[in-house]
């Protein structure tokens, strides 16, 4: 066996391994793993970055928005806190990001950390993005309006329905100034089915890259593990309607 041919077999393996971890533990958990407890929202994205406007080939954008807990607290307990945006690119496909509350040095920017409520969360993509050639930049949400000083989904809620909603997307260099990207309206719940997993690997357009490459793979296992596990987590009802509606 040659080296390449020895490479795609670990990666083979490893691939399975990740990806029926997070399938097993979504079915356990019933819902995806990370994240389980949200609200769909709706909104409009303003690019005012040039670079990300020819992105999304738009300045501004409608935009499915979701609010989550990491996991699933109940209440306003602090918890990590979950933005998730979905627009479409120029290309008119899915573009995903998918943060979490982060802190701000170099090193916590890297790791989740709990939030006392909306209005103090600072929200990052954990991993770095490259857009076309551009340097490594870490994404970053702020809130740019009053939100709840609690965690609870039902208290963003209320704030959503009282009015707007706004944040500040930004991109983060190693060194230097914040680059402003867009700003984030939420004016409504959203109707209909709004999506309840969000994949930044998968969903994002050719000339945006995530980094480094290869927790990118890892994670892009972990994230269609979930997808399965979490579609297959159905009660038995449900179970026997579907086995039903198959045979017929």
């Amino acid at each position: 066996m040659n080296k390449s041919s020895c490479q795609e077999n670990i990666m083979g393996v490893a691939e399975v391994a990740v990806s029926r971890t997070f399938e097993l533990l979504a079915r356990v958990r019933g819902a995806q793993v990370f994240h389980p407890r949200g609200m769909g929202l709706a909104g409009a994205l303003h690019a005012v970055d040039p670079q990300y406007e020819k992105l999304l080939g738009a300045s501004e954008s409608p935009a499915v928005v979701r609010i989550s807990k990491g996991l699933g607290l109940p209440g306003g307990l602090p918890e990590v806190l979950g933005l998730a945006i979905r627009v479409l690119d120029r290309e008119g496909r899915p573009w995903d990001l998918a943060l979490a509350t982060t802190g701000s040095g170099a090193l916590s920017r890297l790791v989740p950390l709990p939030a006392r409520g909306w209005d103090s969360a600072r929200y990052g993509s954990l991993m770095a993005y490259r857009f076309a050639d551009g340097p490594a930049e870490w994404l970053c949400v702020r809130p740019s309006t009053p939100q709840p000083e609690t965690a609870d989904i039902s208290d963003f809620v209320d704030t959503v329905r009282a009015g707007r909603t706004g944040f500040d997307l930004t991109a983060v260099p190693r060194s230097g100034p914040e680059r402003p990207l867009a700003q984030l309206l939420v004016t409504e719940l959203e109707v209909g089915d709004a999506p309840s997993s969000f994949d930044p690997v998968r969903n994002r357009p050719e000339e945006v890259t995530l980094l480094p490459h290869a927790l990118a793979t890892v994670r892009a296992w972990a994230y269609a593990g979930s997808r399965r596990g979490s579609h297959r987590a159905l009660s038995p009802a449900r179970e026997a309607e579907t086995s039903a509606d198959s045979r017929g």
